[in-house]
């Protein structure tokens, strides 16, 4: 009797031993996240949310992805990367080209968009210039201002072949394969998931929604109603750098399920860093509006209905002043006084708590 016990206890050790460890493997696998438009300054902003501990306090990898036609530069990204001996940072280039016409559908990009959805943990869409309005059905406004084409191709087609959308309703989207994915569409980015899933945007917000004409006009706005720096900046060039960024608050859709657990326990309303003149207008296929500006009128953030770990957010909670304060000009350069966003978010904490908690729950995701 003995000897059999002996050998169940041996079966047993042997059957979970390469359990435990294909677990350790696992467990110290590096987790990679991948961020579209690797400017300078955008791979400073993750430098720091990483030297915060807000993604995390392990290892990671950053994969840099941008089309090799962009017009913009990325030889300075890699330029910095190799001085800061960054060795956790790494790039690479899709390349190829399509047709407008095939940007919602398998394209050349399909294979090289599968390969790095496959290796990776998560994804980043930043902000950027303007989407070409034919893009999304619409003729181009005056004030839309689209400097970018090929990285607006890429990345719409990218989300679009990641979520899907109602232009191709018979297309298997990549998430439906790995549904705890997630992807942080991050101004331009929220706009781009958008439209990858069919829907449209208000091309200018002070004209199209507030119907108004001139700077001054939208500077005698209430602040919650002025959702960029630009304006100011419009009237004071000479002062354009050090002017302040602008925050107003947010609504968060009681229909929210994510962006309410990122909320916790904040019971007031959380100030968000606002840099747009563009916003979700038509909303896209099994996405939904999470949060508005406090009159309901601007679309600040947007889920997915089936794919829960999908968010969408017209603010910028990446600037990574928001974690290491600057001071700035105010919003008026001629009072002389200045605005520190490091003491504007120590009266706020609120704010401040809302943004680490938004940066916490993607650490958990692209660590599960």
């Amino acid at each position: 009797m003995k000897n059999i016990k002996l050998l169940n206890i041996i079966v047993v050790l042997l059957i979970l031993t390469p359990l435990y460890s294909r677990a350790d493997k696992a467990s110290d696998r590096v987790p990679v996240l991948i961020m579209c438009r690797p400017t300078v300054g955008q791979i400073k902003n993750i430098e720091v949310l990483k030297s915060e501990g807000l993604l995390g306090n392990g290892k990671l990898k950053l994969l840099c992805v941008y089309h090799k036609n962009e017009l913009t530069d990325y030889a300075p990204s890699r330029n910095y990367v190799k001085v800061k001996g960054l060795g956790w940072v790494s790039f690479v280039k899709i390349k190829g080209s399509i047709r407008k016409a095939e940007i919602f559908k398998k394209n050349i990009w399909t294979s090289q968009f599968r390969e790095i959805f496959d290796i990776s943990d998560g994804i980043i869409f930043t902000g950027g210039m303007d989407i070409p309005p034919d893009i999304y059905r619409q003729n181009s406004s005056l004030l839309s201002v689209a400097t970018t084409p090929y990285r607006t191709l890429y990345e719409s087609s990218f989300l679009f072949h990641l979520i899907g959308g109602n232009q191709n309703e018979k297309f298997h989207p990549f998430l439906e394969d790995k549904p705890e994915y997630p992807i942080l569409g991050i101004c331009l980015g929220s706009q781009t998931m958008n439209i990858a899933a069919g829907g449209t945007l208000v091309q200018d917000i002070p004209s199209e929604i507030y119907k108004l004409k001139y700077v001054e006009q939208v500077l005698k706005q209430s602040k919650e109603n002025i959702h960029s720096s630009r304006y100011m900046k419009a009237l004071f060039p000479e002062s354009s750098k050090d002017i302040a960024p602008v925050f107003h608050g947010i609504k968060v859709n009681r229909a929210s399920i994510l962006l309410k657990k990122i909320m916790g326990n904040i019971n007031s309303i959380p100030s968000v860093l606002s840099s747009h003149h563009q916003s979700a207008k038509i909303i896209g296929k099994d996405l939904f509006i999470a949060a508005t500006s406090m009159d309901g009128r601007i679309v600040e953030a947007i889920e997915h209905k089936k794919f829960k770990n999908v968010l969408g957010v017209q603010f910028h909670p990446e600037y990574r002043y928001l974690y290491r304060g600057l001071r700035f000009v105010t919003n008026h350069p001629i009072s002389g006084n200045f605005f520190s966003i490091k003491n504007f978010l120590a009266k706020n904490v609120a704010s401040l708590k809302f943004h680490k908690n938004l940066w916490k729950w993607f650490a958990v995701q692209i660590r599960r």
